[in-house]
């Protein structure tokens, strides 16, 4: 069991790291079109266009969304909806190779493109004029990405949730840059890898969540790197049938073994035909050890839940959905491939989020 060690640092040295303090008055951007963004119906368009996106994009986020306190809910649909936009990167990049080639220079450079799109929205966001400037000369082809940031309502609106939380730069930076390092990767090699992950991509979602709440602290922040980590390795092994389809394994070599022939899990999926008994065996036990792992996280994430104040605890009820979909899978004896688990039980879950909501407990 790990403490902190995916986190390269603690809140105050990111901050002396990127030159931006927590109450620093953030400057404002030349490019900024102010007319749209000081406009209330172009605001309350933006809100609801991400709450939108995540409701269509991620049913469970939108469950929790809809039970987070005011001061908090419109910041963390915001934040979702940034997530969902640079997950889809990927999953893009596989639908367009669905039937076709496999990924050229040319779609990767595309691919590498639109997040470097994310990447200057995020300065913009903050007011880098200067840094967006040198980039976009040393690149003209960035020039454009540049400008139609603020045609986006989730940059939009991320910029007024920046202006009313300030948030910490540094994890949205993560975010992004995890989704980078997982463009061209179709399995890691060690399951540490996959946890390094796991924290980088969602317990760095929840670090902002919890500053939308006011809560900017280590102990804090010590309690959502366990629960990122164990959610965001559910999350592979629920996204493994779909996955598998497109030539990746959530599931780290080091755990399924190197030698493990990921062509007969393909043609599984696909109903062609089934594992044989060795490899069978051999796969239900790698997905018990990977799940077992994720909730050993999400378990010590809730033996440390005091050290969050119980009015920003809702920031953990992303939690709630791990925890049901490891149970299911428990039953269904880690065979990851059983239907029953593609049809999520929506009304225990809205009950368990609901307890929790009510208690401040998970």
């Amino acid at each position: 069991m790990i403490l902190l060690s995916y986190r390269t640092t603690s809140r105050q040295a990111i901050s002396r790291v990127v030159g931006i303090h927590h109450h620093q008055p953030l400057r404002c951007l030349s490019t900024v079109p102010h007319d749209r963004l000081n406009d209330d119906k172009s605001k309350k368009q933006d809100f609801e266009y991400c709450i939108n996106l995540v409701r269509e994009r991620d049913r469970e986020a939108f469950y929790c969304g809809l039970l987070m306190p005011t001061k908090a809910q419109k910041a963390y649909f915001v934040l979702r909806a940034f997530n969902a936009e640079i997950a889809s990167v990927k999953e893009i990049h596989y639908a367009r190779q669905q039937g076709g080639p496999s990924s050229s220079p040319s779609q990767s450079i595309a691919l590498q493109l639109r997040l470097q799109w994310w990447n200057n929205a995020i300065r913009q966001v903050y007011g880098d004029v200067d840094d967006v400037d040198k980039r976009n000369r040393r690149d003209p082809a960035l020039v454009n990405l540049s400008i139609s940031c603020w045609d986006s309502p989730i940059v939009r609106a991320l910029y007024h949730v920046n202006q009313e939380h300030n948030l910490t730069r540094r994890f949205l930076e993560r975010l992004v840059e995890a989704r980078e390092e997982d463009l061209d990767l179709d399995q890691y090699e060690t399951l540490e890898d996959a946890k390094r992950y796991a924290e980088q991509s969602v317990s760095s979602l929840l670090y902002l969540s919890l500053e939308t709440f006011g809560v900017r602290d280590d102990a804090a922040d010590e309690v959502v790197t366990f629960a990122g980590t164990g959610i965001g390795l559910t999350t592979a092994l629920r996204g493994t049938p779909a996955r598998l389809t497109n030539g990746e394994c959530p599931i780290p070599a080091d755990v399924l073994g190197p030698e493990f022939p990921r062509s007969q899990l393909i043609n599984a999926v696909y109903g062609e035909h089934d594992l044989d008994e060795e490899h069978a065996k051999q796969f239900q036990e790698a997905v018990q050890t990977m799940a077992m792992t994720a909730a050993s996280y999400l378990m010590e994430a809730r033996e440390r839940q005091s050290q969050v104040p119980k009015a920003a605890r809702s920031a953990l009820l992303p939690v709630i959905p791990s925890l049901q979909y490891l149970s299911q899978l428990e039953k269904a004896k880690y065979n990851i491939l059983d239907p029953a688990l593609s049809e999520p039980d929506r009304f225990g879950l809205l009950f368990a989020l609901g307890r929790t909501w009510t208690t401040g407990i998970f």
